[in-house]
C-alpha cells in the first residue's frame, strides 16, 4: 500500500507490505521491519527492526515514548484531490487536531512569535499538550479564552 506521510511540514512516500511476519515498509530509501502489538484501540507497541517503542494516537498525532508528533497521512486518491483543488492549510493557523480545554494562552494579539515558540496550552486526553506558531510573524488573533473548551480543527490563535 503506497501512503504519503506529512510531517514536520516535509511530505514522505512510503510503501507497506503485509507479510508472514509483519510489516515491511519502505520509506525514504530505507527497509524496515515492523509489526504493532495494539494494547487499545488507541495505543499499541511498535516494534521496529526489533526495538519496541509505545505508540498512542490521536487523530493527526502520535505519541512515541511520550514524544509528541504530528502527522497526516494521505491516500494517494486523497493526495491528488488535495492537489488537485488546491487546498491548503492556512500556514498561519494554530489549530487543535483533537477536542480540548484551553489551559493557558501564552500570547496575545500583536505579540512578535518565532517559528515553534509555543503560544497556548491545551488539555485533551488528560495530558497537557504545548501547541507551538507554526511560522514566525505577528499575532494577528485570538480566537479562545483560557479554561474554555474547544471542538476538533478549530483554529485557536491567527499568525500573519
Amino acid at each position: 500500500m503506497e501512503v504519503s506521510v506529512k510531517f514536520d511540514k516535509k511530505e514522505f512516500d512510503a510503501n507497506i507490505l503485509k507479510g508472514d511476519n509483519g510489516f515491511k515498509v519502505s520509506f525514504e530509501g530505507k527497509e524496515f521491519l515492523a509489526d504493532f502489538e495494539p494494547l487499545s484501540d488507541r495505543d499499541g507497541n511498535l516494534i521496529v527492526n526489533g526495538k519496541s517503542y509505545h505508540v498512542i494516537f490521536t487523530n493527526n498525532s502520535v505519541y512515541v515514548n511520550g514524544v509528541h508528533f504530528d502527522i497526516e497521512t494521505l491516500d494517494p486518491l486523497k493526495k491528488e484531490l488535495l492537489k488537485s483543488t488546491s487546498l491548503e492549510k492556512d500556514e498561519g493557523a494554530v489549530v487543535t487536531s483533537m477536542p480540548g480545554n484551553v489551559k493557558k494562552v501564552l500570547v496575545k494579539e500583536g505579540d512578535e512569535v518565532e517559528a515553534g515558540q509555543p503560544v497556548i496550552v491545551l488539555e485533551a486526553m488528560k495530558m497537557e499538550n504545548e501547541l507551538e506558531a507554526p511560522k514566525s510573524g505577528v499575532i494577528k488573533k485570538v480566537n479562545v479564552k483560557e479554561n474554555s473548551p474547544v471542538e476538533a480543527n478549530t483554529v485557536l490563535i491567527e499568525i500573519e
